[in-house]
């Protein structure tokens, strides 16, 4: 099992994603599950609901990413733009739903390398996905948005901060180590 994500609006549906595994969902807050969701990704890293739009829900995987409109029970692919497939992180703007991020890498290998990961940040508004300037390939390892910031949990230990939707970034002068995940 690599993530759980509770619905922020409705405390009985829950999604899990499990790494090599797939999309498992529960409408009775985890006390029975259903498998294999139409059109959701198989080699689940990141999932995400918006805070703001009942039903919206987002995910990052090894095979790509999705989103579903009707709250997991259907999903549509998101890969329009990614010249990278092997989606890790996500973040998904709080006040705009068609507004979320994600970081890519060819493939495991170049995402797992520890401080010597390599990968690539994308900004999605719409139908396709734009390749965000960072500062170096250094991997985007976790992603957290707040309502003005977008952060960037490099794989080196960096933590980077955008407050123009991922346009132009600063270092916050943190160095943590690597780093998995991150909350705003």
């Amino acid at each position: 099992m690599r993530w759980i994500a509770p619905d922020p609006r409705n405390a009985e549906r829950l999604l899990v994603g499990i790494e090599l595994g797939g999309l498992m969902y529960s409408e009775d807050a985890g006390a029975t599950f259903f498998d294999n969701r139409s059109g959701a990704k198989r080699d689940i890293h990141s999932l995400a609901w918006h805070p703001r739009v009942e039903g919206r829900a987002y995910v990052a995987a090894g095979d790509g990413a999705a989103w579903s409109h009707d709250g997991g029970l259907n999903w549509e692919a998101a890969d329009a733009g990614l010249e990278l497939g092997y989606c890790w992180a996500l973040a998904v703007d709080p006040a705009d739903p068609e507004r979320w991020y994600i970081s890519a890498a060819s493939g495991p290998r170049s995402a797992h390398r520890g401080r010597d990961a390599r990968g690539r940040l994308y900004g999605r508004r719409g139908e396709a996905w734009n390749p965000l300037a960072l500062p170096d390939e250094t991997m985007p390892y976790a992603l957290a948005i707040s309502a003005r910031e977008l952060f960037a949990g490099m794989a080196d230990g960096r933590v980077l901060y955008s407050t123009d939707h991922g346009a132009n970034w600063a270092d916050t002068g943190v160095q943590i180590g690597p780093l998995l995940a991150m909350a705003a």
